[in-house]
């Protein structure tokens, strides 16, 4: 039960409510009735009574408070559920006051207490609203901060579900575009070359497809890996070109544990490869190399546009554009084509 009312106030609210009834009881009569309890003869009893309306006060509107939002839980519904609950408290406060004055008069008599001061109507009826709007108003605030947080959270939880989700459909197209050529040169090697070329290409691309699996579930990898992963990718690549393909990858130790996202430099190369002429007396360089900056990785190629690309699947910059732009939005992908070369600039994470 407690853990339940815990839910709809926010917090455990036990020593803040003994705190809260104790004070009430000692500053009510004198704010509201005038009366110096330490000066007053009847000190104990004024204060005893001024807690026994500040304890009813207290407990009715928690349960009032806890009723509503059970009804209305929501951040959105909490004009609604502010109305309910003060109309509520104005209709039935006086109630629970007049019950309280008739349980104190009937213990007084019981006991033979004496009779300790009785303020006017209009007194009394000021002290339970001001006081009980000042409870209610501290809770609310507790509980609306507390809704928000937990709000934002959600949303950032949603966010990040939603982000992943994205980041699984761009892998899901990096995946098949990659196989798809990678079958495409298979069936290259194996009409124009010998079994043997065939043989070792298939190795190389089993241990392609071993970091495609290993990556797969990974938002970033370390730059290490990606590159270790590329030599395999321009070994297989070379099988066709021959000496046609010149790969400089130029990366200083200090940046291999650097992350970038799976296959980005290995989309790049296959891009530059699929859009370029290379031939002996064409051949296309490709160069890797960390930036002036130092925060980024730049990969370029000389610029020797074909006349057509032929089964271009169009995912490659996109895919890598739209990937770093989920996971960073400080970076960003930058793409620059010069008279001579071709350049992308892809951000360490």
């Amino acid at each position: 039960m407690f853990k339940q009312k815990n839910k709809y106030l926010g917090f455990n609210d036990f020593w803040f409510s003994v705190i809260g009834i104790i004070l009430l009881g000692f500053l009510v009569p004198q704010i509201f009735f005038g009366i110096d309890l330490f000066s007053s003869s009847s000190f104990a009893l004024d204060w005893l009574e001024a807690g026994i309306y500040s304890l009813f006060y207290w407990l009715f509107n928690g349960a009032v408070m806890v009723f509503y939002r059970k009804k209305f839980p929501s951040i959105d519904q909490t004009t609604t559920r502010i109305i309910c609950v003060v109309v509520t408290v104005i209709v039935f406060l006086p109630v629970v006051g007049n019950l309280v004055k008739r349980f104190i008069k009937f213990i007084s008599n019981v006991l033979e207490l004496p009779t300790v001061a009785d303020p006017t109507v209009m007194q009394g009826i000021g002290a339970a609203y001001t006081t009980s709007f000042f409870i209610l108003a501290i809770y609310e605030s507790i509980w609306y901060h507390s809704q928000l947080k937990t709000s934002i959270q959600e949303q950032e939880r949603v966010k990040v579900a939603h982000i992943h989700s994205q980041l699984e459909g761009l892998r899901n197209q990096v995946n098949p575009h990659f196989l798809f050529n990678s079958l495409n040169t298979l069936n290259h090697i194996v009409e124009y070359e010998n079994k043997e070329v065939a043989k070792n290409f298939i190795g190389q691309l089993s241990k392609v497809y071993r970091y495609i699996l290993d990556s797969r579930e990974e938002p970033t990898i370390v730059l290490e890996e990606e590159l270790a992963f590329v030599n395999a990718y321009v070994a297989i690549q070379k099988e066709r070109f021959l000496e046609n393909l010149i790969v400089h990858i130029n990366v200083p130790d200090q940046y291999v544990h650097k992350k970038i996202i799976p296959l980005s430099l290995q989309l790049l190369i296959e891009n530059a490869i699929k859009h370029n002429i290379i031939s002996t007396k064409k051949p296309l360089t490709i160069s890797i190399e960390i930036d002036e900056q130092n925060e980024f990785i730049c990969v370029t190629n000389t610029l020797q546009k074909k006349s057509k690309v032929i089964d271009s699947t169009k995912v490659g910059l996109e895919n890598i554009r739209e990937r770093y732009r989920l996971l960073s939005q400080e970076k960003a992908v930058k793409i620059e084509e010069f008279d001579q070369f071709f350049r992308v600039t892809i951000p360490l994470l």
